[in-house]
């Protein structure tokens, strides 16, 4: 990411008032350096609010895609600024609960707008005989993880990248089975009471 020149922004600290006194009344010594000055203002600026170019609340809309590469993430095209500025907010709490159904619940939710149903089986299978693999018996349970989102526009959700959050937070071990539904507003609001 980079600034460049930004026409009328006010020069705070102009390079001929840091120069000794003996080259202040040269007339190039002053053309050369107010020529220098719109050429530094923008970075002094950026540096000057560092901050903000880090905070995804308020930093420019083109900032956003780089501060989502800084935490892992992949924020898709056709998403708002205000939907991506809440995803990459959200990445450090995310993250902090990754591989948790409470996480890809919220990484989910907010990849997609809509409502989140996530059944594990919870299950924890080990070997009675050290080093030895685990076999499978008939009266295991199935450890298949279940998601299903609830949305308001099914083609609005890009399906390749949700199976891909789903299974990148999920243990690879472990298999899924991931819907996508389009509901409408009233299916919404009663889904909402019967939780």
């Amino acid at each position: 990411m980079s600034r460049g020149l930004a026409p009328g922004m006010p020069i705070r600290q102009p390079i001929i008032d840091q120069l000794p006194g003996i080259y202040r009344d040269e007339q190039f010594t002053i053309d050369f350096t107010a020529g220098l000055d719109h050429v530094v203002a923008p970075a002094v600026a950026a540096i000057d609010c560092l901050d903000a170019y880090i905070d995804p609340a308020v930093c420019p809309p083109d900032f956003l895609e780089w501060l989502g590469d800084w935490v892992g993430l992949h924020l898709e095209e056709d998403w708002s600024t205000d939907r991506s500025r809440r995803v990459v907010g959200a990445a450090a709490d995310m993250f902090a609960k990754r591989s948790t159904a409470a996480g890809l619940r919220r990484e989910i939710e907010l990849y997609t707008d809509g409502v989140v149903h996530i059944e594990d089986p919870g299950a924890t299978h080990t070997s009675a005989i050290p080093g030895q693999n685990y076999t499978s018996s008939p009266d295991d349970r199935d450890r298949t993880v279940r998601v299903v989102v609830d949305v308001a526009d099914g083609d609005a959700v890009n399906w390749a990248g949700l199976q891909e959050l789903i299974r990148n937070a999920l243990p690879a071990h472990l298999p899924v089975d991931i819907e996508l539904r389009e509901i409408s507003d009233s299916d919404h609001d009663a889904t909402e009471q019967r939780s």
